[in-house]
């Protein structure tokens, strides 16, 4: 009896396990994605300034080095740099909404620097300054709107305070950064940024101090969601000999196996498929096969789509590729279900002298791995490339290394395969100790549940595309 009562125990925390895994996985980190907005509102005596900051991630960053770099040379000296920052500061400005009553506010750009910082992989990291200003009368209300970059994720504050005596008498934001203007995120909210982009501040003659301005200095800290430094790194090597190309790609298999172990790639929706299904070790390593094939696939195509239009915003492509992915589970669990049900109609099917399933035996009428369930698990496994190896992959274009960065890829996502293989076959394992103890309604209930657990992850999975891409 405690034997049943543990088993059932058992089952029920692998199911939680499968409920929680889609919106821990959901989370994908995005950190190398992100445009950083900062605008910081200053109440001077009859003018209104902004102190506006973009801080862009290495992709982003990747995608505007074609406007940056006028001359086409591959480098952006200081003249390119102070160009871009006049004209990005210019195209920029309108997109920084400010009324005061009916009016809205026109504005000048009075000063606007730009400069990089090394970031992941080799690729730099843009920071760009620009000051905003506009006349403004002594009393009143501003309304400031930024609608910059809409469509990209990223870190969004405000802040505003009165200055050389004016007063902000009532604001809806602080008078200080928490990320000291995109300078120091803060650790404790880089799992969920700020996004402020609305902000209302009553201002009139008061007392105040002097004005201030951007800070300086370098920049320090984590940025948001930015992970998989140590496998990024592994771009910038060169002039590789043969052991040290050899150490390269054995350390991006362990970097693949580490990130695959992280929440989400599909491991439990692979586990409860083979216990459910009564799978073998050779339909664990052909699953583990087609996700590093669908990994490196996407990785591949999403970084020609980065290459080719350099417009275009790729953390887009996430929630419709969590959909498809969402949508193939769905349909698997389905499947599954119904062909479990059917196979439960009829007992005798499984033999009344046989009340012990045998740990190595599949269910009734197994067939072998279709091409259909073995693209659904491909596509739930690995869909979602890693940001960190499109990193390496645009940092190795940008070094015209194409093939070694090709060479990385693939060692990524064979660790990452084999971390899939090696928890398939503990799966297995599992339903070969645990199998022999169950009887009854209980052992041909199992991969019915199995089956419906995998049906709620893509239910689960194609809710939160839909949420995203709502």
């Amino acid at each position: 009896m405690r034997r049943t009562r543990g088993l059932v125990v058992l089952a029920g925390l692998v199911g939680l396990a499968i409920l929680v895994s889609p919106g821990t996985a959901s989370a994908h980190p995005l950190g190398n994605f992100t445009v950083n907005l900062y605008s910081g509102i200053v109440v001077e005596p009859g003018r209104l300034r902004v102190n506006y900051v973009m801080d862009m991630a290495e992709i982003p960053t990747f995608q505007e080095m074609h406007l940056i770099d006028a001359n086409g040379d591959g480098k952006a000296d200081p003249s390119e740099l102070s160009s871009y920052a006049t004209t990005k500061s210019a195209e920029l400005a309108p997109g920084v909404v400010a009324t005061v009553g009916d009016r809205r506010i026109r504005w000048r750009v009075t000063s606007s620097a730009a400069r990089f910082r090394p970031g992941q992989g080799g690729l730099p990291i843009l920071r760009l300054q620009a000051v905003l200003q506009a006349p403004l009368p002594p009393v009143g209300t501003v309304r400031l709107v930024d609608r910059n970059y809409p469509g990209r994720i990223g870190w969004r504050e405000i802040t505003a305070l009165g200055a050389e005596g004016e007063v902000a008498r009532t604001a809806s934001v602080p008078s200080r950064s928490v990320s000291h203007a995109l300078l120091h995120y803060p650790v404790d909210l880089l799992t969920s940024p700020l996004h402020v982009t609305r902000a209302t501040v009553s201002f009139g003659p008061g007392t105040s101090g002097a004005a201030p301005g951007l800070p300086t200095g370098p920049a320090t800290g984590p940025r948001p969601a930015v992970t998989g430094g140590a496998f990024a790194r592994l771009a910038t090597w060169s002039g590789l000999s043969l052991p040290a190309l050899a150490g390269a790609l054995f350390l991006a298999l362990g970097f693949g196996a580490a990130h695959a172990l992280l929440p989400g790639h599909g491991k439990t929706i692979m586990a409860a498929y083979l216990v459910g299904r009564g799978g073998r070790r050779t339909q664990a390593v052909q699953v583990g096969m087609a996700v590093a094939l669908m990994h490196t696939v996407s990785v591949i195509a999403l970084g020609l789509v980065v290459l080719a239009l350099t417009a275009y915003a790729p953390e887009q492509a996430y929630p419709w590729l969590t959909l498809a992915s969402g949508l193939c589970v769905l349909a698997l669990g389905i499947g599954m279900v119904w062909i479990r049900r059917k196979s439960s109609q009829h007992p005798h099917a499984h033999g009344h002298d046989h009340p012990h399933p045998h740990p190595h035996a599949g269910p009734p009428h197994e067939k072998p791995l279709s091409r259909r369930s073995l693209m659904g698990l491909a596509l739930a496994g690995g869909i979602l490339p890693s940001p960190t190896a499109l990193v390496v992959l645009l940092s190795t274009v940008h070094q015209h290394r194409v093939g070694f960065g090709l060479a990385l890829i693939v060692a990524f996502s064979l660790g990452l395969a084999g971390a899939l293989v090696a928890v398939g076959i503990l799966a297995l394992r599992a339903r070969a100790v645990i199998a022999p103890r169950l009887t009854g309604r209980l052992a041909h209930a199992v991969p019915i549940l199995s089956a419906a657990a995998i049906a709620v992850v893509g239910v689960v999975l194609v809710s939160q595309a839909a949420a995203r891409l709502s």
